[in-house]
């Protein structure tokens, strides 16, 4: 199932990557920008970068669209308890456990 990926956020954004399998894929200049990326679990408190990934599957890119979790968006690690994180992303803060966050990957700054 490769493609395009058209699928519309709430916020009107579109992924603007190729989803390959179950993963999207952000493209920049017409190429394939490094699918490598650390994942979101295991930075810690304060780290924080651009997202170049998000895999899973449809449903659950959908829902982290939603939230705001879009490639090239800014994320930071602003606490963890209990295996579950504390998130901030464009301005907001977001609760998720480690097997949703396991499935963001990004570059950090």
């Amino acid at each position: 199932m490769q493609g395009s990926c058209e699928q519309d956020c709430t916020h009107g954004s579109k992924c603007e990557g190729k989803c390959t399998g179950n993963m999207c894929v952000p493209i920049e200049g017409g190429a394939f920008i490094s699918e490598s990326g650390v994942p979101l679990v295991a930075a810690k408190i304060g780290d924080g970068g651009k997202i170049v990934r998000v895999s899973g599957k449809q449903d659950t890119r959908k829902f982290l669209c939603e939230l705001g979790f879009v490639i090239g968006a800014h994320v930071s690690v602003v606490n963890e308890n209990s295996g579950n994180m504390i998130l901030g992303i464009k301005g907001s803060r977001v609760a998720m456990d480690r097997a949703i966050a396991s499935k963001i990957f990004f570059a950090p700054v």
